[in-house]
């Protein structure tokens, strides 16, 4: 019977400075700063113009595919991709600790979200300057969740699964895509002012960088040494195994 191994090979994430945490406290200040003081300025907000504008440009292409931006980065999307990501990783790939590591930094980023829609609380833009193609109101709208999950997924597939530095440029540069255009439709739909996109990069961009030295200091090291992470890593392919290694160029 074969053995499992005694270790499993580290992912190499960056980010191992514990003076990350400083720069994720300054960032999520800067956006909650920024999420108060449009606040403080009331609704509507100057930036409703954007708004504004992006509703008298409104085609039936542009609408349906922000309305499927709006379902696949719902709560339960994001939910079903986590899962599915996940799963892949852990159990198709047999790089458990790769998933957990994807799994985790998307849920920080994305959850970060929702502590500055507690603290913030600001108002929805207002539908009938808008002409909001979806009916959300309350006090969620800083910053904008839907953008936060984009984002964090974009810096979980570039520090995680992102390899080589090929792989790390189409990364990057999707993500940035992605993002936007995310970002983009909370605007078109009429439910979110570009002060709340911009918020929701730098929030989770914070989450980001407080989870990094935590996994690569405290998490992994322990999920290596776990049992089942090792017979789960046992079974994979070794191109696989090694795929975890980090590449010189």
């Amino acid at each position: 019977m074969k053995q499992p191994p005694a270790s499993v090979t580290p992912l190499h994430l960056p980010g191992r400075s514990w003076w990350l945490l400083a720069g994720s406290a300054f960032l999520y200040a800067a956006a909650i700063t920024l999420g108060i003081l449009a606040k403080l300025y009331g609704s509507p907000g100057p930036d409703l113009l954007w708004d504004e504008g992006m509703a008298r440009d409104r085609t039936t292409a542009r609408t349906g595919l922000s309305l499927a931006l709006n379902t696949l980065f719902s709560p339960a999307g994001n939910i079903t991709i986590l899962l599915l990501g996940c799963a892949v990783l852990a159990f198709v790939f047999r790089r458990p600790l790769a998933a957990l590591a994807f799994g985790s930094l998307t849920s920080v980023g994305w959850l970060s979200s929702e502590i500055g829609k507690l603290t913030v609380s600001r108002l929805r833009p207002p539908s009938g300057a808008t002409h909001a193609l979806l009916l959300e109101s309350g006090r969620t709208s800083f910053p904008s969740g839907h953008t936060a999950f984009a984002a964090s997924l974009a810096w979980a597939v570039l520090l995680v699964l992102a390899r080589t530095r090929t792989q790390r440029n189409f990364a990057a540069i999707g993500g940035m895509v992605l993002t936007a255009i995310v970002g983009l439709s909370r605007l078109y739909l009429g439910v979110h002012y570009p002060s709340d996109v911009i918020g929701s990069v730098l929030i989770s961009t914070a989450g980001m960088l407080l989870w990094l030295p935590l996994w690569n200091n405290l998490i992994e090291p322990r999920l290596r040494a776990n049992a089942l992470i090792r017979n789960l890593t046992a079974g994979a392919p070794r191109e696989h195994q090694l795929a975890v290694l980090p590449t010189r160029r």
